[in-house]
């Protein structure tokens, strides 16, 4: 199965830099018809994973490849790294905008990665402040976190947001601004530890994808070659492909025999994505948008 893991990291990179990077890889250079049609397995950077689609589109503004900064004209230009370190967490709590019902001539919003989560329409607004963005939560409707691993919040997600997310992202912030290079798991572990003290669940889901976050957008500050929790899928691929080798190493073993292209918080989202690919997994919308075609990997 290595080498089944190892030629579809090459497809997919290929369907990346076709996507993203400029190239010119055509259908048959690709040869893989979930890979090509199907956009779950087009991304070997986590960066470009649809659902990072919203920071990468406040990050880089006019630059950002997929053209999403375009709907956002001035924020990037004006959101301080405090709002956006306190949107990403925010993004996060809130489902990162996976849950969608496709609408077509409303791209990218409605999309993957652009779901329900009321502060893009705070963005789209110009509004770059984030206390602006608590503000003005919606009562209900503020976010759709169905089949998503959130824990439980006691008070409600809502009360949550308004009284501690700030608290939370703040005292985050401060630790990595003032740690050596801290480790994405560290970032982790410390905002359990905040969690806990104050009677909440941890939040290894949400501050994981929080910490690669910061990994990617500030890694003066957070390692982005620090080893990372990973979720079930990851665990499941890694366990099938290299069976005995433990987790941290077996994702540093991936990204070496692909090339080094990959860290292992890029990894992680690729072994989750292998999972899906081998069981030639595409939803209800994906099969829609296609036109009713179910298609499936040209594995070997």
């Amino acid at each position: 199965m290595l080498e089944q893991f190892k030629e579809y990291y090459k497809k997919a990179k290929m369907n990346q830099e076709r996507l993203y990077n400029g190239t010119n890889w055509t259908k048959e250079d690709i040869n893989d018809d979930l890979i090509w049609n199907v956009p779950i397995y087009d991304v070997v950077n986590r960066k470009y994973a649809a659902f990072s689609s919203l920071p990468e589109a406040i990050w880089k503004g006019s630059e950002d490849p997929k053209g999403n900064g375009l709907f956002f004209t001035g924020v990037n230009e004006r959101i301080s790294d405090n709002d956006f370190v306190m949107m990403c967490y925010l993004f996060r709590l809130c489902g990162s905008g996976i849950n969608y019902k496709p609408k077509k001539n409303q791209i990218p919003f409605g999309t993957h990665g652009f779901g329900n989560f009321w502060v893009v329409e705070e963005l789209k607004k110009g509004f770059s402040w984030s206390q602006d963005w608590i503000d003005c939560i919606p009562e209900k409707g503020f976010c759709d976190v169905k089949g998503y691993l959130l824990p439980m919040i006691k008070g409600g997600l809502r009360g949550f947001i308004k009284k501690y997310s700030q608290q939370l992202v703040s005292y985050l912030w401060y630790e990595i601004q003032n740690s050596n290079n801290i480790g994405i798991k560290n970032v982790v572990d410390l905002g359990n530890k905040w969690l806990l003290s104050r009677g909440f669940k941890r939040q290894n889901f949400v501050l994981t994808a929080f910490a690669m976050d910061m990994a990617e957008y500030y890694p003066q500050l957070v390692d982005r070659n620090s080893d990372v929790y990973v979720g079930t899928n990851a665990k499941k691929c890694l366990k099938m492909i290299l069976p005995k080798i433990k987790t941290d190493k077996a994702l540093r073993v991936l990204c070496d025999l692909t090339g080094g292209y990959s860290k292992p918080y890029d990894m992680e989202d690729v072994a989750c994505d292998f999972i899906r690919y081998i069981e030639n997994f595409q939803s209800k919308e994906h099969i829609e948008m296609n036109n009713g075609v179910i298609y499936k990997n040209n594995i070997k």
